[in-house]
């Protein structure tokens, strides 16, 4: 799936009086947002790309090699939460709230469309299962890691205070309470043994 993406950038130099360092300073003020906004492009097309494979067009259902691996959902009404093998859908809109994800560049408002697998009647959005994205998951793996990898070099307050990472105390300490951060301090700070 290759698609492209078009960005316009307006800008007003006033001739004279504007130097490299300001240019630079608001191109990196920019940098996170107009990241944010071709991640959400990306995403949109992804969420369109997926949903037209799923549904049928006109009459016509598209060949099952070309859905594998999309549309998995559970079963509507199962006790044992096993998947659904429909991967036929109808388009049900979107949600009324989008899913709003923690990313390295910011707060990500995700639009996310809703299907009705047309085997069981079960309402799934496609792109959270083909992006990897658990029902509850608020933050991405990376941005994770960026936090953990601050944490280990500065404390709490000063990587709120210090970096443009926009979480809480109380969040910094779960990402490190719930890493493996403390095992592998632990295990390095281990004494060995020569048995020999």
């Amino acid at each position: 799936m290759e698609q492209q993406i078009h960005i316009t950038l307006q800008f007003d130099l006033a001739i004279g009086k504007v130097n490299l360092n300001e240019i630079v300073y608001r191109l990196e003020q920019l940098k996170n947002p107009l990241m944010l906004e071709i991640l959400k492009t990306i995403l949109t097309g992804y969420d369109d790309f997926i949903a037209a494979r799923l549904s049928p067009q006109s009459g016509f259902m598209t060949p099952s090699k070309m859905r594998k691996g999309i549309g998995r959902h559970v079963r509507k009404g199962d006790p044992n939460n096993r998947f659904c093998h429909g991967r036929c859908i109808r388009k049900r809109g979107y949600r009324r709230h989008p899913r709003l994800v923690s990313t390295v560049f910011g707060k990500l408002h995700l639009p996310l469309r809703v299907a009705e697998c047309r085997v069981c009647g079960a309402r799934h959005c496609p792109l959270l299962d083909a992006l990897h994205i658990t029902p509850y998951s608020r933050k991405e793996s990376n941005f994770e890691h960026e936090v953990i990898e601050a944490v280990i070099d500065t404390n709490y307050r000063r990587l709120v205070e210090g970096r443009s990472i926009d979480i809480s105390l109380g969040g910094i300490h779960n990402l490190v309470v719930g890493s493996d951060v403390d095992r592998m301090e632990q295990t390095a700070s281990l004494p060995t043994s020569n048995c020999g």
